[in-house]
């Protein structure tokens, strides 16, 4: 149970947690418990509604219902919306005999829209009480908002004892589950959470409560009770497979991954047809880096959703997980990862198409332009890290007022100082895709900037909608979006040279002289000698994440290994849960000599760059090459060998390097790649000296200047406005070789 001794008022789903644990001391019978941690709660928060509602209820309990009254006025002052609040308000004037009251009460909820079986119940009780339906039939002075307040109440000689059994409870229960499924449907889950934790607490033989329940807890304190929410649910409710579904991705959140798995394949038992567990297993496997088997799980779900005519299933979110895993399958070329991205362009905008608005955003090509940038990696993230610099540069400008848009909980340090970046931060998390739409839209927003792809916490559905006249995508993902309502993607001439990548975007290409700004971590450790003037020998090193190293990558890699046989590979930054002891069988398999290979876990950011004290050059991976983790090797002297591949993730690496004149580090092809590594192996001395002088190459690059991409970034953008206002179509161009810096 929470302790109660550091409730903060501002912390909501600490004073939720609180209330959960006052609840189950409540249904265990420690009545005195319950109400002491109450009422903690309410002198954090007074105006607390839930536990408002659920300290009336224990007062009504304990036959004291005129205790009860002001706390159960507070809740339904606090939450109207709640029919349940209405119903304990009026119990509690009916016990205490002030029934003129109560009938002016059930009038107004009435005009409120308070309905079902558990109201006209409780409407006939009271009409007994009056002494017939004519006294309710009698005009009634007209009820309004004031009525709620509070008034001396009555004594309790007449209302001592318990509050009548309601007839028709199971019907009164069945529209509380209904009511809340349908909170859930329309996102409203803070709405949802409260009633979920109402039903489990009146109801707790009842399953659906707790199914709800357990998905819609807060996790930020851990998940061990939204776990144990969950396997009460599945207790009720056995052959329930989306129980069991939501617990499984409860426990691949909290990495108890063997759990996760049981726990989802136990649902495909019950339903092999609920592509939501396809969905779920295939995420878990993603998380585990086992990015093979993720694609086929979320495939499987997929073809299940095209069967039933529903090509994202009962997640759409999904279908971007699918693309985003595509792009690491060293199988799939090109123009077929381009053909599925169309084809989930097309899934969605086919329906909305006939829906995008006429805007009427001021068509003047000079004004100050409201720019939007959608995102749920607005905290400790690369995409936040190559954004910081430029909106730093560019907030309080007079040309452009910046919106953030946060489809995120996590609010860290980044967050909080990003946010002093942005004229207006909006959370969105819970907002539907047609809500969010709705708002950027009445927000004014000019234009609209993907921050996402295909990657997690994507809202590309709003953008499918075209709430904003120009659109564009731009760092979270390396290729389209699939989407023709995006109209631009932000790019740079090494990465995506032009002309040869036009035709795997349905957005036109827009060039800045880098696609981005990156700023060295600011506890960076100097960079050092070359290792291998000191050893001898060649140490290669990757710090990519584990999904990445496939079995091309392997082969790669292993080539090369064999080709300097006095070389070593360090592979850091991944899980050290027996993984890497596979890792060292499948060297084996390839002729490797497992003791060449050494590992180490993850670490905080200050030990991952200095472990780069330990490499001479970097590995990259393929299909799906490094970018930031090329960006940090680079800033510590480190090199990365890569080959610049065919899709435009297989070529971010290559496209660093372009930048900062490394193009010796750039294989065409496989015997390119280790051609290039023999060839330094070979030449320690320049590889040495090259090491020493990589940060000031960074620093000197476009990329290393914060300030003037923030100026191409805001010429880019004028550019395309100046189109949309002209009438004209979206074109790719490149900004000018001058543009005007921020002041």
């Amino acid at each position: 149970m929470m302790s109660s001794g550091s409730l903060r008022p501002s912390d909501a789903s600490q004073l939720d947690a609180a209330c959960a644990d006052a609840m189950q001391l409540q249904l265990a019978g420690q009545l005195d418990l319950a109400g002491r941690l109450y009422h903690e709660i309410l002198q954090a928060a007074p105006e607390h509604a839930a536990t408002n509602y659920c300290l009336g209820m224990l007062q009504v309990q304990l036959n004291r219902p005129a205790e009860g009254l002001p706390f159960l006025l507070s809740a339904l002052r606090a939450a109207p919306e709640m029919s349940d609040y209405w119903l304990g308000y009026l119990e509690a004037l009916s016990l205490v005999g002030r029934l003129d009251t109560a009938r002016n009460i059930l009038a107004l909820g009435r005009r409120s829209g308070l309905a079902g079986t558990a109201v006209e119940d409780f409407a006939q009780r009271l009409v007994s009480k009056l002494g017939g339906t004519r006294a309710m039939a009698d005009p009634a002075p007209r009820p309004s908002c004031a009525d709620l307040a509070p008034s001396p109440a009555a004594g309790p000689s007449s209302g001592r004892r318990k509050p009548q059994r309601r007839r028709g409870a199971n019907g009164a229960i069945g529209q509380m589950e209904s009511r809340l499924m349908s909170m859930v449907e329309r996102r409203q889950f803070a709405d949802a959470l409260v009633l979920a934790r109402d039903l489990t607490a009146r109801h707790p033989d009842r399953g659906p409560g707790w199914k709800i329940l357990g998905a819609l807890m807060p996790t930020t304190d851990g998940f061990d009770e939204a776990i144990t929410v969950m396997r009460t649910a599945i207790r009720l409710m056995p052959q329930d497979a989306e129980t069991r579904v939501n617990l499984g991705m409860t426990l691949a959140k909290a990495k108890r991954f063997e759990e996760a798995e049981t726990q989802l394949h136990a649902a495909l038992a019950l339903n092999p047809r609920l592509a939501a567990a396809h969905f779920r297993l295939g995420m878990t496997y993603e998380f585990q880096g086992r990015y093979a088997e993720a694609e086929a799980s979320l495939r499987r779900g997929r073809a299940i959703g095209l069967e039933s005519n529903n090509v994202a299933g009962d997640d759409e979110l999904s279908y971007s997980h699918m693309l985003f895993l595509m792009g690491h399958n060293p199988t799939v070329n090109a123009g077929e990862l381009f053909a599925e991205h169309r084809r989930y362009g097309e899934y969605f905008e086919d329906r909305l198409r006939c829906s995008w608005p006429r805007h009427r955003n001021d068509p003047n090509p000079d004004r100050c332009l409201r720019v939007g940038f959608v995102s749920g990696d607005l905290y400790e993230h690369s995409v936040a890290k190559f954004l910081e610099p430029i909106v730093r540069n560019l907030y309080g400008r007079p040309t452009l007022e910046l919106h953030a848009y946060y489809n995120n909980t996590v609010q860290d340090d980044v967050s909080r100082r990003l946010q002093k970046n942005f004229n207006r931060w909006n959370q969105i998390e819970t907002v539907s895709d047609a809500h969010l739409a709705a708002q950027i839209m009445q927000d004014g927003i000019d234009v609209l900037i993907d921050l996402s792809g295909h990657t997690g916490q994507t809202r590309l559905p709003v953008f499918a909608r075209k709430p904003a006249p120009v659109q564009l995508s731009w760092l979270g993902y390396p290729g389209t979006t699939g989407l023709t309502a995006v109209d631009y993607y932000l790019a740079d001439k090494h990465w995506l040279p032009p002309g040869r990548f036009d035709d795997v975007f349905t957005e036109k290409l827009a060039y800045l002289p880098d696609r981005w700004a990156f700023e060295p971590y600011h506890l960076t450790p100097p960079v050092n000698p070359l290792p291998a003037l000191e050893s001898g020998r060649l140490t290669f090193g990757s710090f990519h994440r584990l999904g990445k190293i496939n079995s091309g990558t392997m082969d790669l890699w292993a080539r090369l290994l064999l080709a300097v046989p006095q070389s070593t590979l360090l592979i850091a930054g991944i899980p050290l849960d027996g993984r890497e002891q596979t890792l060292s069988g499948e060297f084996a398999n390839r002729g490797v000599d497992p003791q060449r290979l050494a590992f180490h876990g993850r670490s905080p950011m200050d030990i991952y760059l200095a472990l780069h004290h330990r490499v001479d050059i970097g590995l990259d991976t393929q299909p799906y090459a490094g970018a930031t983790t090329t960006m940090y090797s680079l800033t510590m002297g480190v090199p990365t060998l890569t080959v610049a591949g065919a899709t435009p993730a297989a070529r971010g690496c290559a496209g660093i390097l372009g930048q900062l004149g490394l193009a010796e580090f750039i294989g065409a092809d496989a015997d390119g790649f280790v051609e290039k590594g023999r060839h330094w192996a070979e030449r320690l001395p320049e590889l040495a000296q090259l090491r020493m002088g990589i940060r000031a190459r960074m620093s000197r690059s476009p990329g290393g200047q914060p300030a003037l991409i923030a100026a191409h970034f805001e010429a880019a953008l004028r550019h395309m406005w100046r189109r949309w206002c002209a009438g004209l179509p979206p074109e790719s161009f490149a900004t000018g070789a001058t543009v005007e810096m921020p002041r």
